[in-house]
Formats: C-alpha cells, structure tokens, sequence
C-alpha cells in the first residue's frame, strides 16, 4: 500500500489513538483477534490485530503467571521423586537377609521369608535430581528446571507381614521460563508416612502420603507496547517481551496419596517385579499479587487448585551378580486420566475488568513413559545402599531426567 503525507499522518494518529484506547482501562484480548480501538480523527474505526506475547495480549501462556503453566509438571515430578525415595526403602527392607546366608536379595525368594527378625528399624537418606524441559509452549520457546529432593527416614518393622515409618522431606527447584523470559524457584519442605504390607512372599502392597509446604518465586518480562502500521486505519500488536519485570511469591499446600501393588519372582539369580499403582495428587495455591507491572497487565491471582490422577506401571528385572550387587533395569508407563482444567480469573491492576485464563493443559500429554538402569548394593551387614537413573518423556514435547542414590543403616 502506498502512503501518502496525510496517510503518515493518520497512521501517526492511530498509533497514538492505540495507546489512549488501551490506557483508560483494560479488556480482555484474545491472540488473533482484530479488535477497535475506538475512532480516528477522520472518523474510521482503529483496528488492532493481536499478536501472541504482545501488549493486548491479555489470554496466552506469554502474559500469564508461570504457575498457570508448569505446575502440572513440576508438581508431579516432585511427588513421584519423593515416592520414588519411599519405594526404594519399602522394597529393599521387604526382601532384606543377613548376609550369613548363601544369597542375598533385595526382592523376595518365591516362598521366602523377610527375615524381620534380624533388622526391626531402619534408619535411611536419599537424594534426588531431576532435569525437566517442556518445550514449544509458544513461539519463543519452552520452559526447562533442574529439581533436587531429599529425604530422610526411618521406618519399623512389626513383623515378617507389616511395615511403617515416616520420611521428612525437602526440594528445591530452579529454572527458566524462556517463552515468556522469566524464572521459577521453589522451596518445598514436607513429610510422607508410608505402611507395607507383605501378603504372600511374592505379593505386597504399599500404601503412603505426603504433604509439603511450597514457597515459589515466579518473575517474567511484560510485553512492551509495541506497534507497527499495517494500513491507515489498522496496526499489528507486536509480540515484544522487552517490558517491566513483573514478579510473583505465590504458596501452595501440596498433597499426594498413593497406593501400589508388587508382585515379585525370583528365577535362579533374577529377581522379576510387576508394579502397578495409583497416584493423587493436589496443589492448592492461594491468592497473589504481581509486582511492577505496567496499568494493562493483570496483576491480581484468584486462588487455583491443580489436581492429577495418575496410574503407573513398572516391570523391572534385576540380576544377583553376587551376595553383595544386584544391577537392574526397568520400563515405566503412566497415564494421567484426568488433570486439572486451570478456571482462574486475573484481574487487571485498576480491578476494572476480569479475563478468565487459557487451560495450560489443553496441549499436555496425558502418556508418559520411558525407563532406566540401577543398582542395588548391600555394604556390610548392617548398611546398603543402591543408584538409579531413568529417562521418560510425554507425547507433547516433555521429558524428565532423573537420578537417585540412597543409603540405609538397619538395627
């Protein structure tokens, strides 16, 4: 299109007019849409195209708090690296055996006993890290954290059948939000009482809860007011994420329940386990505020609560190389069967309009699997340990690395 003297003109007006229309109050904007701006001096109506991540932006992931967005994952990883603690524990003191005897094994011999009577308490640590990435959240990119969980327990067994204890934990998590250029940071402290219970020699069920209180720290760059002059009477809503730095402290009540069902096989010196298990979770995050945001964006979060139902199965093997070392591998599937639609209102920094927000699940997989290598080791009579490593990933772009080491001293 060619523009004339005056047509410079009237588009200067109409930038200027975009800015006016949009300081007076805010409106909800949805990405795509052509919205008026209100009139030019010539009498024709402004017309604003919005762009993803820019300032009318007020419904995709690019303007929302992180925690609309990465805590399905985060908060998932979390609570399975702290039942991943607990079922390591609860596995190797279900089939634990002094050494004096020909063969040691940290599953259960096919008719065997548990040996109670030798180690009644156990005292145990553990350790965890986890690399988590979800990319493609928008055209800017993904989001990526580095966890680190630590738990530390002790448990008591009442007989050859029945085991309780109790872990306190703690995690910490640290990462970047790329597609809105910001950062997440999580402190979570919390604890997990946990009861087994042996069936048969080769069938034990394990039932355990948690609970966990998270400090979280958010903070992301705002979309400046960024425009370019499409036609005389239209502009296009630049996405710029070069804005104010908007910061957040949101807290959350974390809970989990879970229960699983083991069976497991001894064949000469392979040791075969089928685990199938059920996994709630909930975080409850209470109402907050952002920090230094510019009049349009929305500052003010009702309270949201993300829930997830999760079943898993695990099929492992493992090889008794000798009394002393057991390696084993295993596979892993998950299926989400329903995870919480985020229904959150946010509400602009003069509290003159409300903007119901975009579900960040709409684009998550619900399938997760994947699998990894570990390492059982009785040290001394009254010590043993073990190492594990896995990899998983979902079918919409997500992967979690994890790790893990654990120690225990019985008596």
């Amino acid at each position: 299109m060619k523009f004339t003297i005056r047509n410079m003109r009237v588009g200067f007006v109409a930038i200027m007019a975009a800015w006016a229309a949009t300081t007076g109050g805010a409106k909800a904007y949805r990405v795509g849409d052509y919205v008026g701006l209100g009139r030019l001096a010539n009498g024709n109506q402004l017309v604003a195209y919005v762009q993803e991540g820019s300032y009318l932006d007020t419904e995709s992931a690019t303007v929302q708090n992180s925690t609309l967005v990465t805590e399905r994952r985060t908060a998932t990883v979390a609570v399975e690296a702290q039942i991943g603690m607990v079922q390591n524990q609860i596995a190797a003191r279900l089939g634990d055996r002094p050494m004096s005897q020909a063969s040691y094994s940290l599953l259960p011999q096919s008719g065997g006993n548990a040996g109670a009577g030798d180690h009644r308490g156990a005292v145990w640590a553990s350790a965890g890290y986890n690399n988590i990435r979800e990319s493609n959240i928008n055209s800017f990119g993904g989001w990526n954290a580095n966890l680190w969980s630590f738990a530390l327990g002790y448990d008591y067994k009442f007989n050859d059948k029945v085991l309780a204890g109790l872990a306190v934990t703690y995690s910490n998590l640290n990462g970047d939000t790329k597609y809105q250029k910001g950062n997440i940071r999580d402190n979570a402290y919390g604890f997990a009482p946990y009861v087994a219970f042996r069936v048969t020699p080769c069938f034990d069920i394990d039932l355990m809860a948690g609970y966990s209180r998270v400090n979280k720290k958010r903070d992301r760059r705002t979309a400046a007011r960024t425009v370019q002059l499409i036609a005389p009477d239209t502009i296009n809503a630049l996405a710029n994420l070069d804005g104010p730095v908007t910061s957040s402290s949101p807290k959350s009540d974390r809970y989990f329940a879970a229960i699983f069902a083991n069976y497991k096989h001894h064949v000469d010196r392979w040791n075969l386990l089928g685990r199938l298990g059920y996994m709630f979770l909930t975080d409850n995050q209470k109402a907050f505020n952002e920090t230094n945001v510019g009049q349009l964006r929305p500052t003010n979060y009702a309270s949201q609560r993300v829930s997830v139902n999760r079943l898993s199965l695990r099929l492992q093997a493992g090889y008794r190389a000798t009394t002393a070392v057991e390696p084993y591998a295993f596979l892993i599937y998950a299926r989400d069967f329903s995870a919480t639609k985020i229904k959150n209102i946010q509400e602009d920094s003069t509290n003159a309009a409300k903007a119901s927000l975009t579900s960040p699940n709409r684009r998550r997989g619900n399938d997760t699997y994947g699998g990894g290598l570990g390492l059982h080791t009785h040290l001394a009579p009254n010590w043993t340990g073990g190492l594990e490593a896995s990899y998983t990933r979902s079918t919409k772009k997500f992967q979690n690395v994890g790790a893990m080491a654990n120690i225990k001293w019985l008596f």
